[in-house]
């Protein structure tokens, strides 16, 4: 004890712990030489984490890294949800018993990175900060400091559903939250804890309008944010201000990449709730987090990462401005028309690096002269593919880069190229980064460094003819620097003007005036080349964080063609059209599919439905069909091509003509939320009440099968009531139930669909077609035979129903009776027909046939060769009838 007190009473050690003191909820990187260390509870940590060996030192525990290494560890670090002070030795004293000076020069959090070794390219790293409710609203802030998107916004109503739809759409690496609003609302509380963000807890103080007023001008040098039209009064400057202010305390560095506040309006985006943005597996599926079977998996195109990042931004926000919608469809439409221009783009697209986060970097001085070239080539494709066809992108480059911004950028490219050595990777190093012939005073200075060992040759050269020693050496090494080298045997002939600077056993070490003078000469020409260079290099750094904001805006414009290009390839390729947006409120879908299965199946397998919808008439359908039919992949298909047409992009039919929706409701499936004590049955009806409180007429809603998870009497009334209510509201309504007697109440003003089923041979075909109609049963039986239950459990669940049910079925139509039979019908029956074999032996012979007929490749075969096949089956059918 008496040890680990002395240890924590040096001089070092105290000045960790003041510095530990003030980063408290942070490990942090104590750099000592050549190495970070951690001491005592974080050591003990990052030991832990990262399975390094844990030291100690008179009993404090302790654990370092090498700091060329720091990054593996870091990101790390990072994957765990921590946060990292890096503290650096930033003043050596000339006293070597004298305590250099350190301090934190950055703080390391999951989304305040802008390193590539950090951060995933193809996924936006986003901030939400949430500021306390203040007269009914919640200001928000978003901000991506890797993009230098800086979003505002208030949630007016609503506050705990709408901000889990705002961490569902933008996905966040980390949550601010105000202390005070965390720790008195538990609600609030637990709902920011339940997912995957970093959560950090700010003073109350942070959170003050008029500070974020005065800290966002004073970011951008403005007297005010009109030019964004933002009042100074405005809500959302609280959550704004301290976002900010959590960047510069993290940051330390420049945050200029940040050129921009703006302002979401609402009004201007199609509304989705948290578990429409769930159930429609927009950008990851619900089953394993992924991208694969999302949305955004099966209509991806896109060539660079900014277009990636965009794409998803677009699909996890579909707008209601019908000015946007034309011109994004009318780039799509263009690229359509010229498959050729498609095609170069493309390619040139496929060379485009990442200049939103290249240029983040140059803002934060974390860039490394590589990032200069690729800045560079970036900007060079950009040329290469608006120069060739100027007058097609002119509209779209107006949107992003002025003619004067153009000139700007074109003489950075050139200075890039002249100065910047392409095969520089890695940090600054000296001698490496500058090109020869850039700059005449570097050039001078290296031609000297460079012709040093010439300058020294020619002086040893001279002094072994003045003195005849012909054994003479000139050497150098770091103790002593340069040296005449002369054997014992000749030390007789050393003149005057040698001075004797080391003995050896076989020889002795000289040096002159010359010869120091010499040395002189060549060490301050390396400086001076090694402090040159640098002084070049932050010159073009500097000439390059000057067009900053130009750089930014061709990263746009890039990311944006990307998406565009992504589009039209996608409409290429399977067949997607333009939609048609008119004033009124309809919704006609012809021949529609569903993007995401229909690209896992072969083409041209799918079957097209359709959905027509009026504005006074047809609103609310009402879908009954088998288990298995398709019912599910209808509703959200509908929904899908709705969520596509207004974020942009062309869709999967024949033709869609369809009045703007304000928002999309998805209630399908089944989920509970056990962390919140949540059943089943009361997240149904929590999403169902949603649904009702806050759709409108110009709405869309897909509902399936709704009144689950509770006995049927009370489940079929709560379905009805909902169903009535919904026809009340005219929202535009898919709804899809087993519970058949609702197609026996007024449908009056409701269009019955139902799912085609044909039967042959005492099997059930699902056609997967839409219909006029009402289902007669949901085969349930059927499916569960599908499934693998045993035979056995499929017959008795068979008999139990012709018990139990046999009346309870109040539609008019006679069903397809594969399971309820009388003793005549089951004598002759054989359940391996519909269940695909079963255990016992007399099942193989069937099974063998059916084996046979997956294997048969139709495609393979000649029609002689189908017809003799299927003419051997029958032949096989038929004895294995006669000895049954």
């Amino acid at each position: 004890m008496m040890k680990e007190q002395v240890l924590k009473n040096t001089p070092m050690m105290q000045q960790y712990l003041d510095i530990k003191a003030r980063h408290v909820d942070m490990i942090l990187f104590f750099r000592l030489g050549d190495f970070y260390e951690m001491f005592m509870d974080d050591a003990r940590e990052v030991s832990r984490l990262l399975n390094l060996t844990l030291t100690q030192r008179a009993g404090v525990p302790m654990c370092g890294i090498p700091y060329h290494a720091a990054r593996n560890y870091i990101k790390r670090l990072l994957d765990e949800g921590k946060k990292i002070a890096i503290c650096e030795q930033v003043e050596m004293t000339s006293d070597v018993k004298s305590l250099a000076r350190r301090e934190v020069v950055q703080i390391i959090t999951p989304a305040t990175v802008v390193d590539d070794d950090y951060l995933d390219a193809l996924s936006s790293s986003y901030i939400v900060c949430l500021a306390s409710v203040h007269a009914g609203s919640m200001p928000v802030a978003v901000t991506d400091i890797s993009s230098g998107e800086f979003l505002l916004d208030v949630l007016e109503e609503d506050h705990l559903p709408r901000i889990r739809s705002l961490i569902a759409q933008y996905r966040p690496k980390e949550i601010l939250v105000d202390e005070d609003e965390y720790f008195s609302h538990s609600n609030f509380a637990a709902l920011v804890d339940e997912g995957q963000a970093m959560v950090t807890k700010l003073p109350h103080g942070y959170f003050s309008v008029h500070d974020g007023f005065t800290l966002l001008c004073g970011h951008l040098g403005l007297a005010n944010l009109k030019a964004f039209g933002i009042p100074g009064d405005h809500p959302s400057l609280a959550a704004g201000g301290a976002a900010m202010r959590y960047l510069m305390d993290t940051a330390r560095s420049s945050l200029t990449q940040i050129t921009a506040f703006r302002l979401v309006t609402s009004g201007g985006l199609m509304q989705m709730d948290e578990a429409t943005r769930r159930n429609l597996e927009i950008v990851v599926n619900s089953q394993d987090g992924t991208q694969k079977f999302s949305l955004f998996d099966a209509v991806d195109h896109t060539r660079t990462a900014g277009g990636t990042r965009l794409l998803k931004s677009w699909l996890s926000a579909p707008i209601t401005d019908m000015t946007e919608l034309d011109r994004r469809h009318g780039w799509i439409a263009s690229f359509c028309d010229d498959v050729e221009e498609l095609k170069r783009v493309r390619n040139e697209l496929g060379t485009v690096l990442d200049a939103v986060r290249l240029s983040s970097r140059v803002a934060m001085n974390k860039a490394v002269p590589h990032d200069l070239v690729s800045i560079k080539q970036t900007i060079s494709t950009f040329f290469r593919i608006v120069s060739e066809k100027h007058e097609l992108y002119q509209m779209l480059l107006s949107y992003h880069v002025s003619d004067e911004n153009l000139e700007s950028l074109l003489t950075l490219m050139m200075t890039i190229g002249q100065a910047i050595n392409e095969d520089s990777k890695g940090p600054f190093e000296e001698g490496a980064v500058i090109k020869d012939g850039y700059d005449a005073v570097l050039d001078e200075l290296r031609g000297f460094r460079d012709h040093g060992t010439d300058i020294l040759e020619e002086y040893l050269a001279k002094v072994k003819g003045e003195t005849g020693i012909t054994t003479l050496r000139l050497s150098y090494n770091k103790i002593i620097g340069h040296y005449l080298e002369v054997s014992k045997g000749q030390v007789d002939k050393v003149p005057a003007n040698f001075y004797r600077k080391q003995t050896l056993v076989n020889a002795e070490r000289y040096t002159t005036d010359e010869l120091i003078a010499c040395e002189t000469r060549i060490l301050r020409a390396v400086s001076d080349a090694e402090k040159r260079e640098r002084h070049v290099y932050e010159a073009v750094m500097e000439d390059t964080r000057r067009n900053m904001e130009k750089i930014l805006a061709v990263g746009k414009f890039l990311s944006e063609l990307d998406v565009y290009q992504s589009h039209a390839t996608l409409a290429r390729e399977r067949s997607y059209i333009r939609p048609e947006f008119v004033m009124t409120d309809v919704l006609h879908i012809t021949e529609g599919r569903h993007p995401v299965v229909e690209k896992t199946l072969r083409a041209g397998t799918f079957v097209s439905n359709n959905l027509d919808m009026e504005e006074n008439s047809g609103r609310f359908c009402l879908i009954t069909g088998p288990n298995m039919a398709g019912k599910s992949t209808y509703l959200r298909q509908n929904a899908l091509i709705v969520l596509l047409a207004q974020s942009g992009s062309f869709v999967p039919a024949t033709s869609v003509r369809m009045g703007l929706v304000d928002r999309l409701y998805c209630r399908v499936g089944a989920s509970d939320n056990l962390a919140r004590g949540e059943s089943t049955f009361l997240v149904e009806m929590q999403e169902a009440a949603h649904i009702i409180r806050t759709a409108t007429p110009n709405s869309l809603v897909i509902m399936d099968e709704i009144g689950r998870g509770t006995s049927t009497q009370d489940g079929m009334s709560i379905a009805c009531a909902i169903m009535r209510r919904l026809q009340e509201m005219r929202t535009k309504t898919l709804f899809a139930t087993h519970y058949h007697e609702l197609t026996m109440l007024d449908t009056s003003q409701i269009q019955l669909l139902t799912l085609e089923v044909a039967q042959k041979a005492r099997k059930i075909i699902f056609m997967r077609k839409v219909i006029p109609g009402v289902a007669n049963s949901s085969y349930g039986l059927h499916v569960a035979a599908l499934a693998g239950l045993p035979v056995d459990v499929v017959r008795n669940a068979a008999d139990f129903q012709k018990k139990h049910f046999a009346d309870y079925n109040m539609s008019a139509p006679e069903q397809l009776d594969l399971f309820i039979m009388d003793d005549r019908q089951r004598s002759g029956y054989n359940d391996t027909a519909v269940l695909g074999g079963a255990d016992d032996d007399e099942s193989l012979p069937i099974r063998e046939i059916m084996e046979e007929l997956e294997d048969f490749s139709i495609d393979d075969s000649t029609p002689r060769e189908a017809l003799d096949f299927v003419a051997s089956l029958k032949e096989r059918l038929r004895r294995l009838k006669q000895e049954t």
